[in-house]
């Protein structure tokens, strides 16, 4: 019996999930906060020049105006002039700490347990945002934020997995969307605690500190039924599904979790690589083109996240806004991804968003007004499509390589994170260039979402025959065979 038919026993997302996936969501929030602090702490908005002063390769010296932002890093640690650059690099290697902490906390909660894991990882969290807020110098700073971004995955990325494996399958995606949405409130949410304490190191510390209320969560989170299934702990999952199904009032046999038992060699199947997604044209398609489309649509929305100090306008605002935007879209993507289908609504959002990018930088200067709202368009178009290329990649990849696939798109959108602060920068020499990459990639990346199959109403493929074809099977056992009689002669 699979342990999705348990589920469906004992409640899919009955009264215990909801409130175990509730608490879980709270820790969204905070990920938020932590993930686009850079937009405040590392704000340079509000620096104004003046003469008869020449220093750090300015023509011209500077003051900072406390108007818009108070201290940030910039005016901390002078990062202006020649110093200007430490700015995006800041930005970039708190990705590449997101980048590493993909990799990291995958394998770790795959080896160790999803709940041992997201414990350790929200106590670093806490030790390192603070640590941040300490920093003595720029280059203290810039190491301990690549540490905090590695944390800030680590805590979400396992926060999300124990929340979903315990959802029945017919309510995972609405509940994939549902801690999204609490993401976004986090989004608001860090626009009004950046408005009201307006120092950085205080912005540390109000992100940082909730992260302890979470310690509580080791009374109440336990460890996941389906991974202690996979290590063959079904005593403590038995006990487990027991708890969910007197919480949803249900009655759970114990011969129920008995046949969950690994079978006899089951360990004995074939071992797959990331080869095995590239080694076959097909499937190296369809995989390419997920990469890509993760890696742009991660680009264009932090891109334009980062970038909402640089539209006119109150900064605070625009930043509320921006996560405001991303309600509707899920809500849409909710709405339509069973109607019209995954492919030609990832289309229609990236043709959208890059089109809207494109526009703003045809805007006058005097109307800032118009270019928030091409802009923020461009912001709700990337959000929902980035939220359907993250279902459409789980439902393309086989069974037997969905984790390995899906790994490496997370590895692309960090790349894509990565790179958006180093676009957003070259602004400071033409400010349209930005948004004319974002909207010509976002087009692009469009295009090519064509080009995959859809996935709407079709079984997820378990193997690469279900992917590539029938033929494709006999192709394998012919190679299978000469590999076994080139062994035996060896």
């Amino acid at each position: 019996m699979l342990f999705d038919e348990v589920l469906k026993k004992v409640g899919e997302f009955g009264r215990y999930q909801k409130i175990q996936y509730f608490l879980l969501c709270l820790v969204s929030i905070v990920s938020a906060w932590h993930s686009l602090n850079m937009v405040f702490v590392v704000s340079s908005t509000g620096q104004q020049f003046i003469a008869n002063k020449t220093t750090k390769g300015c023509s011209n010296g500077w003051v900072y105006s406390t108007n818009v932002y108070g201290k940030t890093i910039v005016s901390e640690w002078d990062l202006v002039c020649d110093q200007k650059w430490l700015r995006s690099t800041t930005k970039s290697v708190f990705f590449a700490g997101r980048l590493v902490g993909a990799l990291l906390f995958g394998q770790l909660s795959d080896k160790f347990g999803r709940r041992p894991i997201f414990f350790i990882a929200v106590a670093l969290q806490v030790v390192t945002g603070m640590a941040v807020s300490f920093s003595p110098n720029t280059i203290a700073f810039i190491i301990l934020y690549f540490f905090q971004g590695v944390m800030q995955v680590g805590v979400f990325l396992t926060a999300f997995v124990i929340g979903t494996e315990l959802v029945g399958p017919s309510k995972r995606k609405v509940a994939g969307f549902v801690i999204q949405y609490f993401y976004s409130i986090g989004f608001m949410l860090l626009a009004g605690i950046a408005y009201l304490v307006r120092d950085w190191q205080y912005i540390e510390w109000t992100i940082t500190l909730p992260g302890i209320l979470f310690g509580l969560y080791w009374f109440i989170i336990p460890e996941s039924a389906r991974w202690l299934l996979s290590q063959g702990r079904n005593e403590e999952a038995l006990e487990i599904m027991q708890r969910v199904a007197k919480a949803n009032n249900v009655q759970l046999n114990k011969e129920t979790l008995e046949d969950l038992n690994p079978k006899k060699g089951e360990s004995q199947r074939k071992t797959y690589t990331v080869i095995d997604l590239v080694r076959y044209r097909k499937m190296a398609a369809i995989s390419f083109n997920v990469w890509f489309n993760w890696s742009v649509n991660a680009l264009v929305y932090y891109g334009l996240s980062l970038n909402t100090d640089n539209l006119g306008g109150d900064p605070y605002l625009n930043f509320a806004i921006a996560g405001a935007v991303e309600i509707p879209a899920y809500t849409l993507c909710l709405l339509l991804l069973d109607r019209t289908g995954r492919r030609k609504l990832l289309c229609a959002f990236m043709l959208i968003g890059g089109v809207a990018c494109i526009v703003t930088t045809f805007i006058p200067a005097e109307l800032p007004w118009l270019s928030i709202t091409f802009s923020m368009t461009g912001k709700f178009a990337i959000t929902a499509s980035y939220a359907i290329i993250y279902l459409m990649a789980a439902e393309l990849f086989p069974t037997v390589l969905r984790n390995i696939g899906m790994g490496i798109s997370s590895v692309s959108a960090r790349i894509g994170g990565i790179l958006a602060p180093q676009i957003l920068r070259i602004g400071d020499y033409s400010g349209a260039i930005p948004m004319i990459i974002f909207g010509g990639m976002s087009i692009i990346a469009g295009g090519l979402a064509m080009l995959l199959p859809e996935t709407l109403g079709k079984p997820l493929p378990q193997t690469l025959e279900d992917v590539l074809g029938s033929g494709f099977s006999q192709d394998v056992e012919l190679e299978v065979n000469k590999n076994d009689k080139e062994t035996e002669e060896a």
